[in-house]
């Protein structure tokens, strides 16, 4: 054995002495490349320098030559290290394997020979005993007999959970359908429709999950049975639990941030509660609150509620797990810039619709014209203000619109309730202007629903070429009826003028006619 080691030692001891005489190589050392000597599917050592003209590849592939040779000649047998001036031998049953040079040793993390020889020690131990009795028949029959019965195992645990998983979900199923036919509310049952397919989805991934741990414990248990795959499992192990590690510690981490976010969004969430109970008691009419009355209470309270929200989300957000890093920092700007650029319009609506609330230019219940539309005001809502027309017709007009265009409200009035309704009448100049102004007020006080006090009157507004401009002023209650008041004023004054002879010719004016242009009372039924 002595000599054997010897033989194997000479061109070491040879290279050593040329070393000596020669002189010496002030040539830059070549870079090599890391290369690690596995045997048997486990890392023994890792060769990082050249030795004796001997490349790591070189090296690496005669440490598994001179391990295989070893073994197939003397069998499991013990490891030992003995120190010479180049490094470290690595002997195998008194036989050389290969030598570790302090070059080989990593600088980065402070490597010593006794790391090095305990490392290759346990390695090189395992995988040649592993090695040894991988082709055992007693092992093979052992490792096969034993993942026969994990995968009948596995198999079984896996149509248990599929049988469970059925029952679970058709459980939940019939839970939740007894649950909707005691709910009376549409949205109610809409909502719960929609939380049985959540909670079915749940229970899906909840199960593949659990098949899929089932899965992986299989496989790993397979692996450790047969010594060559017998790392593979140990590495499955590592990862998994390494992955536990790792999920815990962040989640840990995690929870002081999430503690803290959810302290500042339930404070938000009382305080706007309180804003809320206080402003519902605005809208109520209990009490007024600084310059605020009802019909500013609520848009105030959700302005004051999202002023609130946004800034309580703007502190929770350093808190929330992930917020620091650069894959959260970008999704934030890419969110902002897009809001930036698509809700400006969005933005723009909401600020013409509190300043048409705070301006009190109309309020639910008046009637107004904006641009061509005229109706009676039903919401002023974020966005759009709706309308409905006196023919009956909904109509949505956005706050942008109505805000930028000339706004009539006609239920505006410093007189009271109610609004001053008008008609313009043009006559000639032939007709005596008090007749003409007498049948006009007659006309307004014999129609329904015009108001006697103040008393309707009437007047001259123009004195043109060809007519005179009557304008008659009539004071009315509903709003909503001014159609129709003015359709049956308009029909009186034609049948006072016409009773009494007086023409409406104008305002297309051209000659008096051979015969006065009036429709007689008996023949006003056609």
């Amino acid at each position: 054995m002595l000599l054997t080691w010897a033989l194997s030692m000479a061109p070491v001891a040879r290279a050593a002495w040329q070393d000596s005489s020669a002189p010496p190589d002030t040539s830059p050392p070549v870079a090599s490349r890391d290369v690690t000597l596995r045997y048997f599917n486990r890392d023994i050592v890792t060769f990082r320098s050249d030795f004796l003209g001997r490349s790591p590849e070189l090296r690496a592939r005669a440490g598994v030559d001179n391990i295989d040779r070893i073994i197939t000649k003397q069998g499991d047998v013990p490891i030992t290290f003995k120190d010479v001036s180049q490094g470290m031998l690595i002997m195998l049953g008194g036989e050389f394997v290969g030598i570790v040079t302090p070059d080989d040793l990593d600088k980065i993390n402070n490597e010593t020979m006794a790391d090095v020889r305990t490392r290759v020690a346990r390695n090189l131990g395992e995988a040649v005993h592993a090695s040894y009795t991988a082709n055992s028949p007693r092992r093979l029959t052992q490792g096969i007999l034993w993942s026969l019965g994990a995968t009948a195992i596995a198999l079984v645990l896996l149509l248990a959970l599929r049988w469970l998983g059925r029952r679970i979900d058709k459980g939940l199923q019939g839970w939740l359908e007894r649950r909707l036919l005691a709910i009376r509310s549409e949205s109610a049952r809409q909502f719960a429709l929609s939380t049985r397919t959540i909670a079915s989805w749940i229970v899906r991934v909840a199960i593949w999950i659990v098949a899929l741990l089932v899965l992986e414990e299989w496989l790993r248990f397979v692996l450790g049975q047969f010594p060559y795959t017998q790392p593979w499992s140990d590495a499955m192990r590592g990862w998994v639990v390494g992955k536990l590690k790792q999920w815990g510690e962040a989640i840990a981490g995690a929870l002081p941030g999430l503690v803290t976010a959810a302290v500042i969004l339930l404070v938000a969430r009382a305080v706007t509660q309180a804003i809320s109970i206080t402003f519902r008691g605005v809208q109520s009419g209990r009490f007024k609150l600084l310059e605020i009355d009802s019909e500013l209470a609520e848009p105030t309270r959700k302005l004051i509620v999202a002023v609130v929200w946004l800034f309580a989300v703007a502190m929770a957000y350093p808190y929330l797990p992930g917020a620091q890093t650069e894959a959260f920092k970008g999704l934030s700007v890419l969110v902002g810039l897009m809001v930036s650029l698509g809700a400006s319009g969005i933005i723009g609506q909401a600020a013409a619709s509190f300043t048409i609330l705070y301006s009190r230019t109309m309020k639910v219940g008046d009637l107004i014209r904006s641009g061509t539309t005229e109706g009676v005001v039903l919401q002023i809502g974020l966005f759009t203000t709706r309308l409905r027309t006196i023919t009956g017709v909904e109509v949505s007009i956005p706050n942008s619109v109505v805000l930028g265009s000339q706004l009539q409200n006609f239920s505006r009035n410093p007189e009271g309730p109610g609004m001053w309704l008008t008609t313009t009448v043009t006559i000639g100049y032939d007709a005596p202007w008090r007749q003409v102004q007498g049948m006009l007020v007659d006309a307004a006080k014999a129609t329904a629903l015009v108001l006697p006090d103040p008393a309707p009157f009437v007047l001259q507004t123009a004195l043109s070429d060809f007519y005179v401009e009557y304008l008659l002023h009539v004071r009315i209650t509903d709003n909503s009826m001014r159609l129709d008041i003015l359709h049956e004023l308009h029909s009186r004054i034609q049948d006072n003028f016409n009773t009494a002879g007086v023409q409406i010719m104008s305002p297309h004016y051209v000659g008096d006619p051979a015969e006065a242009k009036v429709v007689a009372p008996g023949h006003w039924n056609g």
